[in-house]
């Protein structure tokens, strides 16, 4: 005759049970405090394998107190420094720029849509008053490299005031591939600029790149996003 359990230990059998059904079910990334935070450092490695790519790109920001309008171009990047945009969206759309270090005594060439501007092709230096008139960032901040860096130079500027947060914020899947959301938080003056005091960043699993991020104020209040899509490693350019 089997030995007749007492009701408590059912119950707390049943209770552990559901606790180890629940630990196995976890994903693995984001079982330890630390994992978030080296993932986030691991964009850098998973870079530095890439040697061209192409994307359609995507940002708005908010320049001198105002939020501009969305902008999206195509964009083709082959190192060392090499970058070719078209704009298919906002205010700029029709605009091509050309960027090669070392030629062009470091100036971009642009040139823009219309029957008189299309005439012509204009040099500008990548800080110019007119690029930042429209943008955060010189035309040399633009591309998955540069964002990788912005990030990770925030993050060990945190670190070496001891106020560093990284969170994971979960898996989501778009257009069919998972990627993991990271949570970054910063003390101030440590963020990219005097305003970036958090950070939401979208990495790709396979990749481990960084195809989209959203920069906030302490307050919560956005103050630019970047975002990479149909993203293609290593293409002949």
């Amino acid at each position: 005759m089997s030995e007749e359990r007492p009701a408590p230990y059912l119950r707390r059998w049943a209770f552990f049970s559901g606790l180890l059904v629940l630990a196995l079910a976890a994903p693995a990334w984001g079982a330890e405090p630390g994992d978030a935070a080296r993932m986030l450092f691991a964009m850098e490695a998973a870079y530095a394998g890439v040697e061209s790519y192409t994307a359609r790109f995507a940002r708005q920001e908010v320049v001198a107190s105002a939020l501009r309008p969305r902008e999206e171009a195509l964009v083709k990047f082959q190192r060392p420094e090499r970058m070719y945009l078209r704009w298919i969206d906002g205010p700029p759309r029709g605009r091509e720029l050309l960027f090669v270090r070392g030629r062009d005594g470091d100036r971009a060439l642009i040139h823009e849509p219309g029957l008189l501007s299309g005439l012509f092709t204009i040099l500008l230096a990548p800080d110019s008053p007119r690029v930042l008139g429209e943008s955060r960032h010189p035309i040399t901040d633009i591309g998955l490299g540069r964002l990788i860096d912005l990030i990770l130079g925030a993050a060990r500027r945190a670190q070496e005031r001891g106020g560093l947060t990284v969170s994971d914020g979960g898996l989501v899947e778009e257009g069919g591939r998972p990627r993991r959301r990271l949570e970054m938080r910063v003390p101030h003056g440590a963020g990219p600029a005097e305003d970036v005091r958090r950070a939401s960043i979208t990495i790709d699993v396979g990749s481990g790149l960084p195809l989209a991020a959203l920069l906030s104020d302490d307050g919560g209040r956005a103050v630019a996003e970047y975002a990479y899509r149909d993203l293609r490693l290593n293409p002949p350019l």
